[in-house]
């Protein structure tokens, strides 16, 4: 099962520390949409290295990694019967208004955490029912 994150405390806690908890928060975010994503045979990289990149890249890596994340929630959402009104494109033009870009983020990837933990758990009731 994987927690839904909550949009408010992310804002508020990002602002209180400064953007601190920011990178822990999309280090596990990132981490989620891998385990949603599972079998789409592509692997997000390790958000801090994502950082680190962009430092290099003079901010264009931030914006490919929001167009490359928002694409994979996007696609994989038939998979989960759920629908998503925007790809990648959106979620990466919406980078220019971050808390907006965020919001969408994690409000596609709350959706398919609702669909994952459904899926889980009627499996789990399926295998106990076969046993």
């Amino acid at each position: 099962m994987l927690k839904k994150q909550k949009i408010g405390l992310y804002i508020f806690l990002n602002i209180i520390t400064l953007g601190i908890y920011g990178i822990f928060f999309w280090y596990r975010w990132t981490e989620n949409v891998n385990k949603l994503c599972d079998g789409d045979d592509k692997d997000s990289a390790n958000y801090i290295l994502i950082l680190i990149l962009n430092a290099f890249s003079l901010g264009i890596n931030i914006f490919v990694w929001n167009y490359q994340m928002g694409e994979r929630l996007y696609q994989k959402a038939a998979d989960y019967g759920v629908e998503l009104k925007h790809g990648g494109l959106f979620i990466m033009i919406m980078r220019c208004l971050p808390i907006v870009s965020s919001v969408f983020k994690i409000s596609y990837a709350n959706k398919l955490i609702d669909a994952y933990n459904a899926n889980a758990a009627a499996k789990e009731e399926t295998e106990v029912v076969a046993e």
